[in-house]
């Protein structure tokens, strides 16, 4: 796996460029001299342009080979933040964002359909796993490390440090990781053919309002609202990110020995989202100092965890010789949501509180909880399994 480690890193540049500026938004309003709502149109550019560019991007950039693709994409990635960090205006500001976010978009099939290419069939498990950990490292320790760099010397720093990783990432790649030739890959049909399926489309809805609440109007403005509810300073938000960083890690692992033992993807989706409901309506009451805040936090993290993992349990099942197609769109939807979420907060927040922030996501989360509720559990063969590659050159749906 040392050969795919250098994707990793990739990964953890864009994870860390996606959700630093969460933290960073009350700096950028007022070096921008705007308001906080209008400042987090930047999330909201960055990851819709996120979510569209993945399924379109890929078809278009199929014919070129998997490791230039995961290079090119990373020094265009680059300069974008470089711009960003150099922006003398929002709307300025806004157009890098964008373009940042659909070249991230193009950066993960690629990364993807260059590890499955280095190793054999029985080994594309923990290829996959390997690549995708850099995200979860960003979140961890890449996000609350980039807000303290920030908070500590601003905004624009924290943006050339995402700089330095994704140069850093360029350099190891180039050196360390083979090359592998372009792969045939599903045409744009057939990657939305299998939203034709009502049971695919019915759980990419639940992600896409789970986006909507927890990551666009809850996560987005979490600086914000925790100052409001336990007045935490921006100086102490890493503390808290690194919190629910751990939390989120430790119940994502937990979640997947769970589902390995056989516990009901349902059961697990239901009660995850019911937890996430409860804990963002009372963040406002039960965050009422630093300790306090810091307790839920940690529940957040934890539950935050228990969401994403048992709907693509369930989307592996129910297509599973479209495999990766339905885990991207899944990605897709998540980022969609986290736009809408994120301009539908930034108005929220313009005309009320922080506290009806945290009710209207409850309120969305609940609809999420509702419709999952409804969906019936022979929907998910408990038979089927991932089709898997028959040979380490040709794995299937490589480049989704």
């Amino acid at each position: 796996m040392k050969r795919i480690a250098p994707l990793a890193l990739g990964m953890f540049a864009i994870g860390l460029d996606a959700f630093v500026l969460s933290g960073l938004l009350p700096g950028m309003a007022d070096s921008f001299d705007v308001s906080l709502a209008a400042v987090a149109q930047v999330v909201t550019g960055f990851t819709f342009a996120f979510a569209l560019s993945a399924p379109l991007l890929a078809v278009a950039t199929a014919k070129i080979g998997r490791k230039k693709l995961a290079l090119y994409s990373l020094a265009i990635f680059a300069v974008a933040n470089a711009a960003s960090a150099l922006a003398p205006s929002l709307w300025m500001m806004v157009v890098v964002r964008v373009l940042a976010g659909a070249i991230g978009g193009v950066y993960s099939p690629a990364a993807i359909g260059t590890a499955v290419q280095l190793v054999p069939p029985e080994q594309q498990g923990r290829a996959l796993g390997t690549v995708m950990s850099g995200l979860s490292v960003s979140t961890i320790l890449g996000v609350p490390v980039g807000v303290l760099v920030g908070t500590q010397v601003g905004w624009r720093a924290a943006l050339w440090v995402v700089v330095g990783v994704i140069v850093v990432a360029i350099v190891a790649i180039a050196s360390l990781v083979p090359s592998v030739g372009a792969l045939p890959a599903p045409g744009l049909r057939e990657r939305f053919s299998v939203l034709g399926d009502g049971r695919v489309l019915v759980r990419m809805f639940v992600m896409f309002l789970y986006g909507v609440a927890q990551m666009g109007l809850v996560y987005t403005f979490l600086p914000a609202i925790l100052k409001d509810s336990a007045g935490v300073s921006e100086k102490s938000l890493p503390v808290y990110l690194l919190i629910a960083g751990v939390a989120s890690f430790v119940g994502n692992a937990l979640a997947g020995s769970r589902l390995d033992k056989g516990a009901s993807p349902k059961t697990m989706l239901g009660a995850a989202l019911a937890a996430v409901a409860v804990i963002i309506a009372v963040f406002p009451y039960g965050a009422f100092n630093a300790v306090a805040a810091g307790l839920v936090i940690l529940f957040y993290g934890f539950a935050v965890a228990h969401v994403q993992l048992p709907l693509q349990y369930q989307l592996m099942r129910i297509v599973p010789e479209h495999t990766s197609i339905v885990i991207s769109l899944l990605n897709s939807a998540l980022y969609l949501g986290t736009a809408a979420g994120a301009a539908v907060g930034g108005a929220v927040l313009a005309g009320a509180s922080t506290t009806a922030l945290t009710w209207t996501g409850a309120a969305v989360v609940a609809l999420a909880l509702a419709i999952s509720a409804a969906l019936r559990t022979q929907d998910v063969p408990r038979s089927a399994a991932p089709a898997q590659p028959t040979s380490a050159n040709t794995p299937a749906d490589a480049t989704s």
